[in-house]
């Protein structure tokens, strides 16, 4: 109040004439004008600052996994406002806190060339900088999102050593072992890290990361124990039952098959019950297997329900029941005629169908046995079944036109697909014995002479005799 009267007394002193009065009220005046300057042009430039860091926090709000979760403009307000900072006040002490901003928002928009660039920029010149082990972080991450993974471990190394930073950048080098497939050292910072205090998120992300790479380097038993400890801090059930059927896995390729079944028993889950006819399959019971496809097979899920209808068809198919296995293939396509299962039953069904009627084939058998061992070839793909096809052509059928072709697709699938050349050598000798006029007996004489079939042993005459014969 005081001053508000002096200021008074001054302005009425002025106004009414006082030379010396008016003198020092201009000079005041004027002071006043120049800091009100200052002070607006200060707060301008505050302001900017405090946009652009406002802009970044709301754009993080748009982040899940260092991902955006949704396209958000906020980080490009960001750096507008952190570019315009720089541009018009380059020396302001902000300058370091604006540049690691634009790195991170760059970083964020998935622009990591910028990032880099920003990044590189901040570390190189402003050592002392409070970013400077967030932008070494950021730098790490920026590799990592680029697939350069030596660069990635370099920063995030140097990184780590800020004790704020420590936890989260063994985290992030935890995923980039991981990923350039460096499992020891993997195993080496995950170990370090569960040691330390942590989170359950973080714990499982160490957990999962661990036993992964303990199941891509067949340690199955690493790798049940660590999913085993993983399942028993995780709480979501959809993440319970994907860490149970990985165990089952792990069980089956143990050969823990008992293990394996005790683990899935009293589990309705209609992939557990088909997973659960996969065990009994490997160990044999056959029929218990059919009993839990069958009821898996009644289950909503339609894929589910055509993979177990679908398998249930092999069994049937393995017995020869042809009319059953096609029977159950048709569910299978109908219960979900594009998925994988019921789009593979349908091919089946089809081929199936061939082989029944080739079967049935009362005129033409030699062809019909023919065409037959031709679908378990190439269809099938059973070499050995198609060679059993192919043999019973030219032995029960010695004068049919297709024997000598039946005896060189023997001698064919012997020779490239079983890698048999003793026994392929045979097959040569007796095709030109039986068959030396034909264009098959052409083809073979040019694998001889090119040495595509020889022999182990020398054929003595009595054994071509018994070829002949």
């Amino acid at each position: 109040m005081a001053q508000l009267r002096h200021d008074s007394r001054m302005f009425k002193l002025v106004l009414y004439g006082n030379k010396e009065y008016q003198n020092l009220f201009s000079l005041r005046l004027g002071i006043k004008v120049v800091f009100c300057f200052i002070f607006l042009s200060s707060c301008a430039y505050f302001n900017t600052v405090y946009n652009a860091k406002n802009y970044y926090r709301e754009g993080k709000k748009s982040v899940l996994h260092d991902t955006l979760k949704v396209d958000s403009e906020f980080f490009d307000k960001a750096i507008e406002k952190a570019t315009l900072t720089i541009v018009k006040h380059p020396e302001c002490r902000w300058v370091d806190d604006v540049l690691f901003i634009m790195g991170a928002s760059y970083y964020y928009k998935g622009d990591y060339k910028r990032a880099l660039e920003k990044l590189d920029f901040l570390l190189a010149n402003y050592p002392e900088s409070h970013f400077y082990d967030d932008g070494l972080y950021y730098k790490g991450l920026a590799y990592y999102k680029q697939q350069k993974y030596g660069s990635a471990i370099i920063s995030l190394r140097e990184a780590m050593e800020s004790k704020p930073y420590r936890k989260k950048v063994m985290s992030a080098l935890s995923y980039v072992y991981y990923r350039d497939g460096n499992y020891a050292s993997l195993t080496d910072i995950t170990q370090q890290l569960l040691q330390e205090s942590l989170n359950l998120s973080r714990k499982r992300d160490v957990y999962r990361l661990l036993a992964e790479a303990q199941f891509v380097q067949n340690l199955y038993s690493d790798a049940l124990e660590s999913y085993n400890r993983l399942l028993d801090i995780t709480r979501i059930e959809e993440d319970k039952r994907t860490l149970k059927l990985k165990i089952a896995e792990i069980y089956l390729e143990l050969g823990e098959y008992e293990l394996c079944r005790d683990f899935l028993a009293g589990e309705d889950d209609v992939e557990f019950k088909t997973l659960l006819g996969d065990l009994n399959v490997e160990i044999g019971e056959i029929e218990k297997a059919k009993e839990v496809y069958v009821e898996a097979a009644q289950s909503h899920l339609t894929d589910f329900a055509a993979e177990a209808y679908y398998k249930l068809a092999q069994l049937y198919e393995n017995e020869d029941s042809l009319e059953l296995a096609i029977a159950y293939y048709d569910s299978s396509t109908m219960r979900s005629p594009y998925s994988d299962y019921g789009a593979e039953a349908q091919k089946k069904t089809d081929v199936l169908n061939r082989i029944l009627t080739l079967s049935n084939e009362i005129e033409n058998v030699d062809r019909a046995q023919f065409l037959l061992a031709e679908i378990y070839f190439v269809d099938l793909g059973e070499p050995e079944k198609a060679i059993e096809g192919y043999q019973n052509v030219y032995e029960n059928y010695p004068q049919s036109v297709w024997a000598p072709k039946a005896l060189y697709a023997q001698l064919w699938i012997t020779k490239n697909i079983i890698e048999d050349d003793s026994v392929a050598y045979l097959l040569a000798q007796n095709l030109l014995i039986k068959y030396p006029n034909t264009e098959y007996a052409m083809s073979t004489q040019k694998m001889l002479h090119d040495n595509l079939v020889t022999p182990d042993s020398i054929v003595e005459p009595e054994q071509k005799q018994e070829l002949h014969e």
